[in-house]
């Protein structure tokens, strides 16, 4: 009976250090807030002891295991002397995102080993890609002042992530009238691809500048809005005259002027040859 309480009192000054000595992740930081692939992020842990006593020879690890992640000029192991109780410690990381990440939130395990023990925090960092569309004109008609024209507007996205929802709109302007319907939904466009639309235009001014509004989300649900401005090449009368742009006369009615002009005159040797068969 003595021998077995002294085993339990044994054991249990054994075990009290370890559960009176408790590390724990207080917070953490990430800079920047949301990573880019291929970009690099900073990891910042506050490692507290909420315990009654010191611990020593602690070790913090990432388990990076089928994360998107690599350690930068270091391992993803870090250690500490010592943490005396109720104190804080910062410990930093530097990692890579991968550029093949997928945009998501990852959990990354916080390992954290000491007095012959583990504990295991969770920490969450955030890969995004971004969208980056360019608007392109691309084969128009001669644009004249105050005549109406078609326009071809392309949509190219050469960014990192797909544009989901895209819609384009042609908000009005005292530089030229917008003859057709002036906002169009698209859809998705993927990455590296391309959509066009045509519009119907009457512009008012030589060279008017065309805002193209752009309302989409990317591939983490995030709307984004943004504006473009295009150039469109416009011009006077006098310069489509001058400069010998206008539609090149047709050949039609010459053509056919010509064809009656040589048939009358055929029909008229015809006669003429027989009236002297005639005569002879």
């Amino acid at each position: 009976m003595k021998s077995t309480i002294f085993i339990a009192i044994l054991m249990a000054a054994l075990l009290l250090p370890l559960v009176s000595a408790q590390i724990v992740v207080k917070s953490f930081t990430a800079t920047p807030s949301q990573v880019l692939p291929g970009n690099d992020i900073t990891v910042e842990l506050m490692l507290e002891n909420a315990g009654d006593d010191d611990v020593e020879n602690i070790i913090v690890s990432l388990d990076l295991t089928q994360m998107p992640f690599a350690p930068v000029d270091s391992s993803t192991e870090k250690g500490l002397d010592e943490l005396r109780d109720h104190r804080e410690e910062k410990i930093l990381f530097t990692l890579k995102a991968l550029p093949s990440a997928e945009p998501s939130i990852y959990k990354i395990p916080v390992i954290m080993t000491y007095n012959g023990t583990s504990r295991t925090a969770f920490i969450s960092l955030e890969v995004i890609s971004s969208a980056h569309v360019d608007v392109l004109l691309g084969d128009a008609e001669i644009l004249t002042v105050n005549h109406q024209g078609k326009i071809t507007l392309k949509f190219v996205n050469n960014g990192l992530s797909a544009m989901h929802f895209l819609k384009v709109t042609l908000p009005g302007s005292p530089l030229y009238t917008v003859i057709s319907p002036n906002s169009v939904y698209i859809g998705d466009v993927d990455v590296g691809d391309f959509e066009t639309e045509e519009f119907t235009i009457i512009p008012k001014i030589d060279d008017p500048v065309m805002t193209v509004y752009l309302e989409y989300r990317d591939n983490t649900n995030r709307q984004i809005v943004e504006s473009k401005l295009l150039q469109l090449s416009v011009y006077t009368e006098e310069e489509v005259n001058r400069l010998g742009l206008g539609k090149p006369p047709s050949m039609i009615l010459p053509i056919v002027a010509v064809i009656v002009v040589v048939g009358g005159l055929f029909l008229i040797y015809k006669k003429a040859k027989k009236k002297r068969k005639h005569e002879s």
